[in-house]
Formats: structure tokens, C-alpha cells, sequence
């Protein structure tokens, strides 16, 4: 299952901002993301306008639907994030990789934000792939039958954190204000 997710979503913030909070701050926006229990930075590093980071992402496993938590591990909901920032022109080039190993799901983009008078758009081009076969521990007679449910359960994982990152922007915002 392939799927192309743009985000364009304005933010009440500056372009710069918006920037230096979601690259530098992102572990302060998890309470505002509906379904994420934590991220840590794992790595960091700085290069004349660029900044390359790995942050692992957790999931909340409560917010999975009840009849297939039993097929989801802790591993299925973790994943790392590597993103290369360029200030030069607020963006980011990122790809997700999950924690559990093996190919579940495929998902990289890129964010920009881009001024638009006291406040910036967020433009995110996403492109996502899932694998639900992959699932470990899941035999392939029975991924093929739940495969609609674990494309769902992932999908809910990955892409509405990436979609939702504007409205936990605006929250965070607001939340401060």
C-alpha cells in the first residue's frame, strides 16, 4: 500500500520559529501529539547551517484498537527518525525507519517552512509505504487476512503524527500564550 501525503498547514509562529522548535524542541511538542508516548534524541550533530539528527520516536500502544494489540509489540510502535535540517532554507529531508527491523514500512519526505507574513506554512511531501506481512511473529496466512487492520494500525502510527505536527505546533503555541 503506497501512499503520497502532502501537508501545506499554517503555524502561529515565524518561519524561523517554527524551525528552531521543531528541529531543536521536538521532544516538547509530544504532549500535544495524539498518539506519541516520547521522543529522544539519539544523535545530534552540526555542520556550518546544517544539522543532521536521529530522534526515536514512541508510540502509545493504548491507542491501539483492542482486537489486534495482541499482534502489536512495543517494537512495532518505535521507530527512528533521521533528518538532515538546512537552515539556509528551513528544511528538512527525513526518512523513518521502524525499530522492530526488516522492512514494515517505508517513509521519508521532506518538511519546509516558509514564511507567510507574521506567521509561516508548513509544507510537508510525504511518501509512505507498509509492508503488514513483515510484521514479526504474525504468520503470512494471517497477515494476509489482517493485513487491512495492520496497514490501518501503522498507518495510523506514522502518518497522522506527520500530518498532525501543525496542530501540535499551534497547541504547543497556545499552551505558552
Amino acid at each position: 500500500m503506497a501512499m503520497k501525503i502532502q501537508v501545506s498547514e499554517p503555524l502561529p509562529l515565524s518561519a524561523d520559529e517554527a524551525f528552531y522548535l521543531i528541529r531543536d524542541d521536538m521532544p516538547s511538542l509530544v504532549p500535544f501529539l495524539y498518539d506519541v508516548e516520547r521522543i529522544e534524541v539519539v544523535t545530534r550533530s552540526e555542520d556550518e547551517g546544517t544539522v543532521e539528527l536521529v530522534n526515536m520516536w514512541y508510540g502509545d500502544l493504548d491507542k491501539i484498537p483492542r482486537p489486534v494489540r495482541r499482534f502489536i509489540k512495543r517494537e512495532l510502535l518505535t521507530w527512528k527518525d533521521y533528518a538532515t535540517w538546512t537552515a539556509q532554507d528551513r528544511t528538512s529531508r527525513w526518512r523513518l525507519e521502524p525499530s522492530i527491523g526488516g522492512k514494515v514500512f517505508e517513509c521519508a519526505g521532506t518538511s519546509k517552512l516558509i514564511e507567510d507574513g507574521d506567521s509561516c506554512l508548513l509544507e510537508m511531501d510525504i511518501n509512505l509505504e507498509i509492508y503488514p506481512e513483515q510484521v514479526p511473529g504474525v504468520p503470512k496466512l494471517l497477515a494476509r487476512k489482517l493485513r487491512p487492520q495492520l496497514e490501518q494500525i501503522i498507518e495510523q502510527q506514522v502518518s497522522p503524527n506527520l500530518r498532525n505536527l501543525a496542530t501540535s505546533v499551534r497547541r504547543y503555541v497556545a499552551s505558552r500564550e
